[in-house]
């Protein structure tokens, strides 16, 4: 048994009927992983602390069938999540992706700095490229984003098994030139490099990689 510090995120709270809580970070040290914080709801100094879009350190106790929360404290507050209704529902929904499709327990620190980085930075006048990036770092972490640099022009995508065609076939998206070469960049960038480039991507493109990125989520998560 053995105490471990850790940066986390919170993704969920789940409150029980004896005052205990489950409560389900995305952390640097354990990826997505759940721990049990006894009383507390009773504790409303920890209960305030513990909240959505801030950066935390915790301290976690590792016994010997389970995890529990030690210590914890807030070293950032993600404030663009609370600038309007916009950002916020988006902030939530990416919570939830997380929650939802990271398996448990695989460390990716990586991926941790990456997702760090993008609630840090993300500002209420790039929700939607930021959302972009965040979904296709998410989905491809988890192998689920092919190249879209492997054929030219217009291309016609089967989203079930990644196959590309130069003609329509049944159960294709069709993708345009300029939304697959963003699909591209978006894949194979890393957060300094999008940075970088995100003030002049290609905005009328948005709505269509939006579309392909959906389309994906949906059939494989």
């Amino acid at each position: 048994m053995r105490s471990t510090n850790t940066k986390g995120i919170l993704l969920k709270k789940t409150l029980l009927a004896n005052d205990d809580g489950l409560l389900e970070f995305f952390t640097k040290e354990y990826g997505k992983v759940t721990l049990s914080v006894r009383k507390f709801s009773n504790s409303k100094k920890r209960a305030a602390e513990i909240d959505f879009f801030r950066l935390l350190d915790l301290t976690i106790f590792e016994g010997r069938n389970s995890k529990s929360l030690k210590a914890v404290t807030t070293t950032k507050v993600f404030n663009c999540f609370s600038t309007n209704l916009k950002t916020s529902e988006r902030g939530f929904m990416w919570l939830e992706q997380l929650q939802k499709i990271l398996p448990e327990e695989r460390t990716s620190s990586i991926l941790f700095e990456t997702v760090e980085s993008i609630f840090k930075e993300t500002t209420p006048e790039f929700i939607i490229p930021f959302d972009l990036f965040f979904r296709s770092v998410i989905l491809n972490s988890l192998g689920l984003l092919t190249r879209f640099d492997q054929e030219r022009g217009d291309v016609w995508f089967n989203v079930q098994n990644f196959e590309f065609f130069l003609k329509k076939t049944l159960g294709t998206i069709k993708i345009s030139n300029t939304a697959r070469q963003l699909l591209e960049f978006l894949r194979r960038a890393n957060f300094a490099e999008f940075m970088n480039k995100k003030d002049n991507l290609p905005q009328e493109y948005f709505a269509e990689v939006d579309r392909i990125l959906t389309a994906i989520e949906e059939f494989h998560c």
